[in-house]
């Protein structure tokens, strides 16, 4: 309370005892007719409070109409509250950061990592895209697909030092010239958040998450919608590798105090699930340097019995081409990725005659001039979104389409 009110206040209570003690002094006075006056006054009082009684409906908004004349009583605004609770410390995360590697976080049995992304490293990523996309042909088109990670999603409660990832991505996209088609991503694995379409152990999108991003893909570029396959279709040819240890168990490993990686991480095994495609396609793996080119499986079972990531097409691969042979149209895809990229591969391969994977990580050579060369119609940047924000492999990304490396 003000020193003002306070103030207002002592004085209202000094008048108010002052009155207390008139009446007082009345009621010690003494005289004929004393009893006949106290119950004239009984009365009249009795009369004034039935009155106030009855029509106290009407009273009322009198009174107040007169506080009115003599000006409003602030309101409290019912945002003040609000404001005030939301000024307020967030609450942390239920979890914590594993004591062996400082960058995982583990909360319900799922490892996450916290994402740094800012302003700068976004629009760095959608200059380089831009500037791809002014030197190639207007014939070409080229699509862009940002992956989140599973703590955009999944991370319950606040923790502190993870960014927006949904902002991120904002910025990447309005910064992108109109020559660079836009996949949404986020919308496609947003609505399907509550499924499982990250993995607990790691950070790679499951089979599922990468059919709904397939969906989306298919979507923008205008597949059909009777051309894109159902997940109970691919289900018909699907199958299983578990238990699934991923980079999160791996990185919280240690051989003195656990040796078996985080307890909590341990305890959530993963299963991945992989479909195979409904169509017949030849696979090679090339060598970028000389062109020499190997025949090999798309979905490797026999690769994944030593890491069971290699199962999906182009893992440590840095060039991978796939026919199509039930396709005989005109339509190729170049598909420029990071590891993320790997588990959509498969899905994609149905809708063109052919399709080119290049690593951006593992490739080395002019991919302006793969463009050319191999008359390829889209080309489909796609990475994670931790690489999008990653200053260095942004840079290869570029100097791979400016002019060749040579590893």
């Amino acid at each position: 309370m003000s020193n003002y009110s306070h103030r207002g206040y002592e004085h209202r209570t000094g008048g108010y005892g002052r009155r207390r003690h008139k009446a007082s002094g009345f009621k010690r006075k003494s005289g004929g007719g004393t009893a006949a006056k106290v119950a004239a006054v009984t009365a009249v009082s009795i009369g004034i409070l039935a009155l106030v009684y009855l029509f106290a409906d009407n009273i009322m908004p009198f009174v107040d109409s007169i506080k009115g004349a003599q000006g409003p009583t602030p309101d409290v605004p019912v945002s003040a509250g609000i404001k005030e609770t939301a000024e307020q410390p967030p609450e942390q995360a239920q979890g914590s950061f594993d004591s062996v590697d400082g960058s995982v976080f583990v909360q319900n049995g799922s490892g996450y990592v916290p994402f740094k992304g800012i302003e700068t490293t976004a629009k760095n990523y959608s200059a380089i895209l831009n500037s791809i996309s002014s030197s190639m042909s207007e014939s070409v088109n080229i699509y862009s697909a940002v992956i989140p990670t599973n703590a955009e999603f999944g991370l319950k409660g606040v923790l502190s030092g993870n960014g927006s990832q949904r902002e991120n991505l904002d910025i990447i996209d309005s910064s992108l010239s109109d020559r660079v088609k836009v996949i949404d991503v986020y919308s496609a694995l947003e609505a399907q958040k509550n499924d499982y379409i990250f993995y607990r152990t790691d950070e790679s999108m499951t089979s599922k998450g990468a059919y709904y991003v397939y969906k989306k893909i298919a979507e923008t570029a205008g597949y059909g919608e009777r051309t894109v396959y159902s997940l109970s279709t691919l289900s018909e040819k699907s199958g299983t590798l578990s238990p699934f240890y991923g980079s999160f168990v791996e990185r919280t490993t240690d051989p003195k105090t656990q040796p078996e990686g985080n307890p909590e991480l341990a305890k959530s095994a993963d299963t991945i699930e992989y479909y195979k495609l409904p169509v017949h396609y030849n696979c090679y793996s090339v060598d970028p340097k000389t062109g020499g080119k190997v025949e090999t499986d798309l979905f490797k079972e026999s690769a994944a019995a030593v890491d069971l990531l290699k199962i999906f097409p182009a893992k440590d691969t840095a060039l991978l081409e796939i026919e199509n042979v039930q396709e005989s149209g005109s339509k190729k895809l170049l598909i420029v990725k990071d590891h993320s990229a790997e588990p959509v591969i498969g899905y994609l391969v149905p809708h063109y005659s052919d399709v080119y994977v290049a690593d951006v990580s593992l490739y080395s050579g002019n991919l302006m001039e793969y463009v050319n060369e191999n008359e390829i119609t889209d080309v489909l940047i796609i990475n994670g979104i931790e690489d999008a924000n990653n200053s260095l492999y942004c840079q290869r990304l570029r100097d791979l389409f400016d002019h060749s490396i040579s590893d």
